[in-house]
């Protein structure tokens, strides 16, 4: 068990890091004519069918008891299904995001509400406690119905759509809590990182700031992978639970 959790950590840091490094190279592509726009189409391809392989393998080898070699070849075939957890995706974020821009437009005005009939003048906890929630659903929620979706198509193909396993899975209160703590340990904490500053007076800044900031971003990386390992791991052995069959007396 320890041995295939840290071999499908590292698959998940790899594939992720490759994914990274493709994005990016998306990102300084000039789409100053056809030929660019035409390369700029192949790497959003490409990020997408590998974001599906990278996911999807980690998914089947936590379900299944062989090794990772062995599911890879269907991995690499049902990749390109990533994209409707990926639309399931966007439309929370997209509904959140709506919700977010009506209390920001109407705040005041349910704050003087508030204030009018109980008197109570700190409705910016009540507006932080919101926020917290919103944005929790849009990353957590969000990202939970995602895998989950994925995790049903992998084993059913578009079958899996039609499922309601899926949703089952993504509101489990298990896949739920490890999300929170997922965001907690692999994004809220690793963020603090980005504005820790140290440098001792006896090195020179030229070499020792950019290491530094190296050593930084490759740890709050490895956090991220490991906290989203935790998430992977969570689903995918809680998916064969939904869908295990009813125990026959």
């Amino acid at each position: 068990m320890i041995k295939r959790a840290a071999v499908i950590f590292v698959w998940l840091v790899l594939g992720h890091a490759v994914i990274g490094g493709l994005y990016w190279t998306l990102l300084v592509v000039p789409e100053s004519n056809v030929t660019m726009l035409g390369t700029s189409l192949v790497l959003v391809i490409g990020i997408v069918w590998s974001l599906g392989f990278v996911e999807g393998t980690a998914l089947l080898s936590w379900q299944a008891a062989d090794r990772m070699r062995r599911n890879l070849a269907p991995a690499a075939r049902r990749a390109w299904l990533i994209v409707l957890p990926l639309i399931v995706f966007a439309l929370v974020w997209w509904m959140t995001g709506l919700v977010s821009g009506w209390l920001d437009r109407h705040w005041s005005e349910i704050d003087a509400w508030i204030l009018l009939k109980t008197g109570w003048t700190r409705a910016a906890i009540l507006r932080s406690a919101f926020e917290h929630v919103i944005a929790f659903v849009r990353v957590g929620v969000g990202a939970s119905l995602a895998l989950a979706l994925f995790a049903g198509l992998l084993r059913r193909g578009l079958r899996g759509l039609l499922s309601a396993s899926w949703l089952q899975l993504a509101f489990s209160w298990r896949v739920l809590v490890v999300v929170a703590a997922a965001l907690v340990v692999g994004v809220l904490l690793p963020s603090h990182l980005a504005y820790w500053r140290w440098q001792p007076k006896s090195l020179s800044a030229t070499w020792f700031e950019p290491a530094f900031a190296a050593a930084k971003l490759s740890l709050m990386f490895l956090l991220s992978n490991l906290a989203w390992a935790a998430v992977v791991r969570t689903v995918a052995r809680e998916s064969l639970a939904v869908e295990a069959p009813p125990p026959t007396s």
